[in-house]
């Protein structure tokens, strides 16, 4: 029997040994996308045939000891952003709907090559313009805790998927907090890593200086495995970090000891529901329980940063959908329309004036994390909406609620800095809520030694939706 919410660290010993083949893994999964998805909507599309295929491949390198790794025989998700070679790449829009990628994106090809095997194309945001969740044109992808609930995005269909057993991880992309936020609510661990750390080479652009490339999984530690196989310099991706990329589950099971954690004193606390809240701040003080060094730090800046975010991104997709609105103007939902159409009254100066903005709030936030290794800050504010709340009404463009999703994730788009979701409880309501760990550029292994180690002492990880 199959447990579909086993982790790469729990699967990847049995597949190696021989006691789990992946063909029994993806059979597995596809059973579980037929049953559950048409109530979930999380696929966009299933590649049933190369996913088989590829399991058959990958059980008889193993036979004959030609093991890859943790990700041999792994079925993943990915957001449908990235270009799988011979499959369309539509990024949840009408648009690009006969968009067929000719090669496999940098990170497809790399997961591929670390063993794993593609299960489809994930659900999203169209143009991953939007943090609700919401998509006019393919439907919501729904919060397997609550489905009338939101899953947030942009990449909610990654959460949605990996936080039902559809698949054992996946990619997501973060320019705002869209991988960070569907973890928050969908009760998984997601990483937004470094700015430049993994290729973004075969991947559709919404901002490229703030885009980022991250996994989503049901357990830190999968995260870290996931980050080994795609980090490292593309020479295909010009904002491509030649750093070395490092092993990021080094740190893992090395505990919190002599670990310095900063907790903002402003911003990051104000206006958050209470239950959210509360549950971060208990999480801190098990962290400072357990070997932690936990101190306040002063940050009144910090509330600036979402809207630097938000006027860098701006600009830079419009100009990423300049060719696109003069051919495809009507086919882009009254949202995202609204969006670009309000982002093209930007001027060349105030895009010159959020660079410099940026620049300043970044030397800010390294002299704030001086003394400090980590930041907790919670990762969204407020409580899971309803897709109901969440869905503009008819001839509008604007939603009553989910506007204030991204204020605490798009910080650390400004920044650059690595950022993990990890869950840190559950709301009365049943729902997950999401700590956020954010550390110093390049230093994604011990943001994941942190989350790894929280996740251990927590154990939220143990609990799955009942669907």
């Amino acid at each position: 029997m199959i447990d579909p919410y086993a982790s790469i660290a729990e699967l990847a010993p049995q597949i190696k040994a021989g006691r789990v083949s992946s063909v029994a893994l993806v059979e597995a999964a596809l059973a579980r996308i037929d049953k559950l998805d048409g109530r979930l909507n999380s696929f966009l599309v299933v590649m049933r045939d190369s996913a088989l295929e590829t399991a058959r491949e990958r059980d008889r390198e193993a036979k004959a000891g030609r093991y890859r790794g943790p990700l041999h025989g792994i079925p993943i998700g990915l957001k449908d952003l990235f270009d799988v070679a011979g499959v369309a790449t539509t990024g949840g829009s009408t648009v690009l709907k006969d968009n067929l990628a000719t090669a496999d994106a940098t990170v497809t090809r790399r997961l591929k090559e670390a063993g794993a095997v593609v299960m489809g194309k994930l659900n999203m945001v169209e143009f991953a313009m939007g943090a609700t969740g919401m998509n006019p044109h393919y439907g919501p992808a729904r919060n397997p805790w609550d489905t009338s609930r939101i899953t947030c995005g942009s990449s909610g269909g990654s959460g949605a998927a990996v936080a039902s057993g559809l698949c054992v991880a996946a990619l997501g992309s973060d320019t705002g907090g869209s991988i960070r936020m569907p973890a928050a609510v969908c009760g998984l661990a997601g990483l937004k890593p470094t700015y430049g750390l993994v290729s973004r080479h075969g991947v559709l652009d919404l901002s490229w200086t703030c885009d980022h490339v991250g996994p989503m999984a049901r357990r830190v530690a999968d995260c870290a495995h996931l980050m080994n196989a795609m980090a490292g310099h593309d020479p295909a991706d010009p904002a491509s970090s030649r750093a070395d990329a490092g092993d990021f589950a080094a740190g893992l099971g090395r505990g919190l000891d002599g670990i310095r954690v900063g907790v903002p004193q402003h911003y990051f606390f104000e206006d958050v529901d209470p239950e959210i809240a509360d549950a971060v701040r208990s999480a801190v003080k098990l962290m400072g329980e357990n070997g932690c060094q936990i101190q306040e730090i002063p940050m009144p800046w910090a509330s600036k940063g979402r809207a630097i975010n938000m006027a860098v991104m701006m600009p830079e997709a419009v100009s990423v959908h300049e060719r696109w609105l003069k051919k495809h103007r009507v086919q882009y939902s009254a949202e995202v329309l609204a969006r670009l159409e309000a982002a093209q009254t930007m001027s060349a100066l105030d895009y010159i004036h959020a660079l410099r903005a940026r620049r300043w709030f970044n030397e800010q936030m390294s002299a704030a994390m001086r003394d400090v290794d980590v930041l907790v800050t919670p990762t969204v504010a407020i409580q899971t909406p309803t897709i109901e709340d969440c869905t503009p009404p008819p001839g509008g463009n604007e939603a009553r609620a989910g506007g204030a999703l991204g204020n605490f994730t798009g910080v650390f788009n400004t920044t650059g800095m690595p950022s993990l979701s990890v869950t840190c409880g559950f709301t009365a309501a049943g729902m997950p809520m999401g700590m956020m760990i954010s550390g110093k550029p390049f230093e994604d292994a011990t943001v994941l030694r942190v989350g790894d180690a929280y996740e251990t002492l927590a154990g939220h990880w143990r609990r799955h939706p009942s669907l």
